[in-house]
């Protein structure tokens, strides 16, 4: 038997691999692990894609980060390692200042880096968490 499951999601919006046909899960759980796959803005309300600012996009990221990592049994505060992928390195400040309050205490470890990312965001972001306390 294994010891590897999606996440079930209560927020069915945020479930960006299932809404727009993408062949891999928003989160899964390995033993006490939960990593959740690379998320761009999304509006949670309509599952539309929420194209804006670095500041913008990051913050509604963590927002919806925070909602997943709470299904799948574990918190903001349980991420051990956070990649942040942006579509222009000139942005990192930015991105820093809307994140920090996410993280205000104990941030987990972070790589920051360059790329282009699908659909024309400017932020897309996965996480590594433990489960439970």
């Amino acid at each position: 038997m294994s010891n590897r499951n999606t996440v079930a999601l209560s927020n069915a919006a945020l479930d960006c691999p299932k809404t727009f046909g993408l062949p891999h899960a928003t989160a899964v759980r390995a033993g006490n692990l939960i990593y959740v796959s690379g998320l761009i803005a999304i509006d949670p309300v309509t599952g539309e894609r929420a194209h804006g600012t670095t500041v913008s996009e990051t913050t509604t990221i963590l927002s919806n980060m925070a909602k997943i990592l709470e299904d799948a049994g574990s918190s903001l505060g349980q991420v051990v390692k956070i990649t942040v992928w942006l579509h222009s390195m000139l942005e990192q400040e930015d991105m820093a200042g809307a994140y920090k309050p996410f993280f205000p205490e104990a941030p987990p470890a972070r790589t920051v880096c360059g790329a282009r990312i699908n659909y024309g965001m400017k932020v897309q972001i996965d996480c590594i968490a433990v489960s439970g306390a």
